[in-house]
């Protein structure tokens, strides 16, 4: 029987290396039955909230561009050549201030002309009366060349003083699209303002800017530009928002109603009241319907730039002494609105509660609680109010006594 051959020992680095790649195994097998292994439901972790009762309000969100209330697009209402500039965009003016002037040599020799037909019509009527053999019908047809020729001699005194382009109101000088040696043609002036065309020789479109110091920067953007104006004058204190709004929102708009308008990339809020709510519907097809809302801002102190957009908040409606919960706190079965509220038990015991109206993430509670009782409501979801008007009055905090 032959000798049997001796055992060689394993070195411990070898046992170590073993022992290490069984545990590795064990914890990769049991991680993935931990993943695939179907977990026993838990309950949810849950805070109490107590039924308050507040004042809520509603809001409507809107968003368009900044535009000042008024504005003057001011061109020459004669033809000519422009012969001096006397204003530059940055500058103040006063309502009849001297903008620019026009050659008036044909004009002036126009109203000579006019003067002389008159003064011949005069005398031909004189010629006529003192004849004794002119009939009635001589003297009226003269007297209608009379009438005539002093007409003619009126238009052409008016527009020997149109070659005088003024400003007809006072404010801040916009934009000057006409230099020296221009040939201009007969525009005349348009006014508007935010209550509607109020108009002297007449003012439409509207691009504002904060003060002198920002008009050169708005020049080029002005509405007033863009219609070919000659010059564009505004008044620099008076803003509003040009915005517009969906169907679903804009039967919850009216005149009177606060609102705080906030110029995109900014922090300022300035407050606002809305102006005017359109009824006619605006869009291409197939497009959603959006209706124009023009929001009068309040603060003539507020350093607003024509053309900047701007986002607002309309309050539509404030409601005093409303029950509300938290959203969340609530859930549906069905169209059935039930919350939980503690009974000694994980899960809390399911009451059905009647809800009204909707406060940002809060729900109006018309029945089914009472001030103070106390729901069951997840953790970990933020509550907050809804948009409130940083510039409305105080109001003492309310009974709960006091009716909804």
């Amino acid at each position: 029987m032959p000798p049997r051959s001796p055992r060689t020992p394993w070195s411990r680095r070898r046992w170590v290396t073993v022992i290490g790649v069984v545990l590795l195994v064990i914890a990769l097998v049991a991680g993935w039955f931990a993943l695939v292994s179907p977990r026993s439901p838990g309950a949810a972790a849950t805070e109490v909230v107590r039924v308050t009762r507040s004042n809520e309000s509603t809001s409507v969100s809107v968003s368009g561009v900044i535009s000042p209330q008024q504005q003057a697009n001011v061109s020459f209402a004669v033809a000519g050549t422009v012969n001096a500039v006397s204003v530059k965009v940055g500058e103040s003016v006063t309502a009849g201030q001297t903008l620019a002037v026009i050659d008036d040599r044909d004009l002036r020799n126009a109203v000579t002309l006019a003067q002389a037909q008159l003064d011949a019509a005069r005398a031909q009527l004189r010629t006529v009366k003192d004849a004794s053999s002119s009939t009635s019908a001589q003297v009226t047809a003269v007297q209608a060349q009379v009438t005539s020729a002093q007409a003619s001699l009126d238009q052409a005194r008016s527009r020997l003083g149109d070659a005088t382009l003024t400003a007809p109101l006072a404010g801040v000088v916009a934009t000057v699209d006409v230099e020296v040696g221009d040939q201009v043609g007969g525009g005349g002036v348009s006014t508007s303002s935010l209550a509607g065309s109020a108009s002297s020789s007449g003012l439409s479109g509207l691009s504002g800017l904060s003060g002198a110091s920002g008009v050169s920067g708005l020049a080029s953007g002005s509405s007033g530009a863009s219609s070919g104006a000659q010059f564009v004058i505004l008044v620099p204190d008076a803003w509003q928002l040009d915005a517009t709004v969906g169907t679903v929102d804009v039967a919850s708009l009216k005149a009177g109603q606060s609102a705080v308008v906030t110029p995109k990339g900014t922090e300022t809020h300035v407050s606002g009241t809305v102006d005017s709510v359109g009824i006619v519907a605006s869009g291409a097809a197939g497009q959603a319907a959006t209706f124009p809302v023009t929001i009068k801002v309040n603060d003539t102190t507020s350093r607003l730039f024509a053309g900047s957009s701007a986002d607002a908040v309309v309050t539509t409606e404030t409601v005093e002494n409303v029950l509300t919960l938290p959203g969340n706190a609530l859930s549906y079965d069905g169209s059935t609105a039930q919350v939980r509220v503690p009974d000694g038990s994980t899960e809390g015991r399911l009451v059905t509660v009647t809800t009204g109206r909707q406060f940002g993430d809060r729900t109006e509670i018309v029945s089914g609680l009472a001030v103070g009782d106390e729901v069951l409501s997840p953790v970990g979801t933020a509550v907050s109010a809804p948009p409130t008007n940083p510039f409305a009055p105080s109001t003492p905090s309310p009974s709960p006594s006091a009716s909804r």
